[in-house]
């Protein structure tokens, strides 16, 4: 019964298959772990010390590198600082959360991919009030589903499927590249998550808009990942039964369902939630101005350069 509850399944050789890739250990995993948790405490600007899993996921994502992973940390907090008009009303329980939450499925499916892939479902809940959804808000509550994968999930890669099944060129006009800049510097610049695939189904004339948007940003490599059909069948092709939702002609929860747990899960972090609005980097016990790549990033004015996904 507890397994029907899980949002994220991982398998215990999960862990050691992932560091394979990297050719590391469980042991020396460990150790960066320490080591990283000792650099935090001597930064001083930063608001906490981040728990165990949660430094092992920013190891993860960073291909184990410890100081890429301090970059990313640093930028984790730095950008709820910086990225003001997204960390504002960004936690769940906001009315804005609860509304967007009704209008829009954005889950993941429990089981991964046999190369270790997590895939998302990104579905309009209702075809009826597509205008209404505000895109920052989506991105807003992927964020906070991003912040329980660091406690809950190992975070390798990613897959997502976009069924815009419904879509409206009013939701698409909603699509800025100030939009898209702000989801890429917060997907690839904090999480540095390495995008394995996009599906498009239930594709319409209007999706060569959103296309359009996504190759100024995209570099070809990954646009190359990106596939588009005109219904779901594609899904079947590509993925095994037992990962495809119940909508989707597969045997795992259906989106609703997914939907929900997620829903639950916000519930469980509520306090992290209520932390995390407060928590904020102190500029002035910054012992040095950002010497990476996270002061161009940000541009700590708001104003974005362009921006690709590796």
């Amino acid at each position: 019964m507890e397994q029907d509850k899980k949002l994220f399944h991982v398998d215990d050789n999960t862990l050691s298959s992932v560091l394979q890739v990297y050719n590391k250990t469980e042991q020396s995993l460990a150790e960066n772990v320490k080591n990283l948790k000792k650099w935090m405490h001597l930064q001083h600007h930063l608001p906490e010390i981040l728990d165990d899993k949660t430094v092992q996921n920013f190891l993860i994502l960073n291909k184990c590198n410890a100081e890429k992973a301090k970059e990313k940390i640093d930028m984790y907090y730095t950008a709820r600082s910086q990225l003001s008009h997204l960390a504002r009303n960004m936690n769940p329980r906001c009315s804005n959360m609860k509304e967007v939450a009704n209008l829009m499925y954005h889950v993941p499916l429990p089981k991964l991919t046999k190369d270790m892939c997590r895939v998302f479902v990104n579905k309009y809940r209702t075809t009826d009030k597509v205008g209404q959804i505000e895109p920052y808000d989506i991105l807003k509550m992927a964020a906070n589903l991003q912040e329980i994968r660091l406690k809950e999930d190992i975070m390798f890669r990613d897959i997502f499927i976009f069924d815009i099944e419904g879509t409206c060129m009013g939701f698409l006009s909603k699509l800025t590249p100030n939009f898209a800049g702000t989801a890429i510097t917060l997907y690839q610049k904090v999480y540095s998550l390495p995008v394995q695939g996009v599906y498009i189904i239930h594709a319409v004339p209007y999706v060569s808009t959103l296309l359009a948007i996504a190759k100024a940003f995209v570099k070809p490599k990954i646009f190359k990942r990106v596939h588009v059909c005109k219904d779901a069948s594609i899904l079947k092709e590509h993925f095994s039964l037992e990962i495809l939702p119940k909508d989707y002609g597969g045997t795992e929860k259906s989106v609703e369902e997914l939907h929900e747990l997620c829903q639950l899960k916000f519930q469980d972090y509520r306090d992290r939630f209520n932390l995390l609005d407060e928590l904020r980097v102190n500029e002035n016990l910054r012992p040095t101005q950002l010497a990476n790549e996270n002061d161009e990033i940000l541009g700590y004015h708001g104003n974005f350069k362009k921006l690709e996904i590796d």
